[in-house]
């Protein structure tokens, strides 16, 4: 039997092989010790003060280290709630591209997506603890779990999506299995 949508091989792989990379991005970013990870961060965190703080060369030098610190902070966990959005959208599509078309309800793909998400979180963090001058937080794992929760959802909207179109595609071209209560709304389980 041939596999059709999100079951199909060449999607399988892909989200597979997406899913996994994210995982490794994450893995990477928390292999940088304190300098490196200051480093990176102190980038966007430049950036982000050129824009919002034309003056900042002419404040006190305490000033200046107070705004860099606090933007710092911000674009750290903004991070941590981007890197984990991604996560949760893939992880939710990859779960569907496997288990879809066995798993009765989108609710228990929720809910493995969630729990798989604040798992890696919580080895994330723990992982940090290995890593010089880095630490491992709870309210990082709580950031993350949120973005998680956040990917997964717009993917759980594309999954219920997907096929939706593709049976008004069909009901509106005269689908051969088409019924008369399908076109009323009434959709009877079997």
């Amino acid at each position: 039997m041939e596999k059709k949508g999100w079951q199909q091989s060449w999607v399988r792989i892909l989200l597979t092989l997406l899913t996994a990379g994210s995982m490794i991005m994450i893995f990477c970013f928390s292999m940088q010790d304190a300098n490196d990870s200051d480093r990176t961060s102190g980038i966007v965190t430049r950036a982000v003060i050129r824009v919002l703080y034309q003056d900042y060369a002419d404040k006190p030098l305490n000033e200046q280290q107070q705004i860099y610190n606090e933007i710092q902070h911000i674009i750290r966990k903004c991070a941590h709630f981007s890197e984990y959005l991604l996560l949760g959208f893939l992880l939710r599509l990859c779960l569907e591209s496997w288990f879809g078309d066995r798993v009765r309800g989108a609710w228990t793909l929720m809910m493995i997506t969630w729990l798989a998400g604040a798992g890696y979180a919580c080895t994330d963090e723990l992982h940090q603890l290995l890593i010089d001058g880095r630490s491992g937080q709870w309210t990082d794992v709580l950031i993350d779990f949120c973005g998680v929760v956040t990917g997964s959802v717009p993917a759980e909207l594309i999954t219920r999506r997907i096929p939706e179109k593709k049976h008004r595609r069909n009901r509106d071209a005269g689908h051969p299995n088409h019924t008369a209560e399908e076109s009323h709304g009434i959709f009877s389980e079997k």
